[in-house]
């Protein structure tokens, strides 16, 4: 069984137009995808990616307007987007004209990397990198498209004991070690965007509070609803971790666990894709309804703040 790598991450946030004028308006990315959560339809689900919306570039943002400020441990999870090394100077000044607090750093196997946070002070990182993106790059007018994010670099997690994260990632989740440094362990599914893993062994005894600013969930990848079964049963032999019933999402099927220090963790099919219901050319430009909530769509409108954005390429 071959895995594929993070197939997205989801973090929580609070304010949906500030969360949209930062990752669209700082960081250049595409909001591909506009629709609203399955479990608390008065909120938006915002998804930003590559090109096309393909498995692994994705990001996205469930939005608790009243959630509070989590506190995090002393080294955070972090999600990382790739750039190319020579980027991360343009980078730097960009963030400052911006006003975005940013330090550089390096990874622990000596690339540039540009720390930072979003409205949400969801930690982030710019990696240089050379790495080829499976589309074409993003590039909105005010960024270069030499300098622009090329995609989903990787996703760091936090946790207090990393052997059984570890093992799950290599025996069900299709993950090899490829190296360790200090705290970290790192892993590796493939070389492109979303391939990357790194866990960190946490000090602190409790997991951060679920709130604004940190990782609702990790999801990997599946190539079909047959690996998916595949890879439930795996986890229930094996470590005798029950799976949730398949969920259909609209854009793809997908299994929960809880896994280490009780991190949700999902599984999710490549298809059918989100290019189901929008062009490739007009991904992201629409307010839509999974089909199981169009009958509520007059009531979900009423509820849902508005979200001025001037959609351009």
């Amino acid at each position: 069984m071959t895995g594929r790598g993070l197939h997205h991450v989801t973090a929580i946030a609070t304010n949906a137009s500030c969360n949209l004028d930062f990752y669209t308006g700082v960081l250049g990315l595409r909001l591909m995808k506009w629709t609203v959560t399955h479990e608390d339809p008065g909120t938006y689900h915002l998804i930003y990616g590559d090109e096309e919306g393909s498995p692994g570039s994705r990001l996205s943002f469930f939005f608790w307007v009243s959630a509070v400020a989590s506190r995090r441990p002393s080294s955070s999870e972090h999600v990382s987007f790739a750039v190319a090394p020579e980027a991360i100077g343009w980078w730097e000044s960009r963030l400052a004209a911006c006003k975005v607090p940013c330090r550089q750093t390096r990874t622990s196997d000596g690339r540039p990397k540009l720390m930072l946070e979003d409205p949400d002070r969801t930690p982030l990182a710019l990696v240089g990198t050379e790495f080829s993106p499976r589309t074409t790059i993003w590039s909105p007018p005010d960024i270069p498209e030499a300098f622009a994010v090329r995609a989903l670099h990787s996703v760091t997690l936090s946790l207090r004991g990393t052997e059984l994260m570890a093992r799950i990632l290599t025996q069900v989740l299709g993950f090899a070690e490829v190296a360790s440094a200090g705290e970290h362990l790192i892993f590796s599914a493939h070389g492109g965007p979303g391939g990357r893993l790194c866990l960190h062994r946490r000090r602190e005894r409790s997991r951060p509070r679920l709130g604004a600013g940190v990782i609702h969930h990790v999801a990997f990848r599946a190539r079909d609803e047959a690996d998916l079964a595949a890879m439930a049963g795996k986890l229930q032999e094996t470590f005798g971790i029950a799976a949730s019933p398949v969920k259909d999402r609209h854009y793809f099927r997908s299994i929960y666990f809880r896994g280490p220090d009780g991190i949700l963790i999902e599984i999710a099919t490549d298809d059918p894709g989100f290019l189901i219901d929008e062009t490739r050319e007009t991904l992201g430009t629409r307010l839509i309804f999974p089909p199981s909530l169009q009958d509520r769509q007059d009531e979900l409108l009423r509820i849902l703040p508005p979200l001025d954005r001037v959609f351009a390429r």
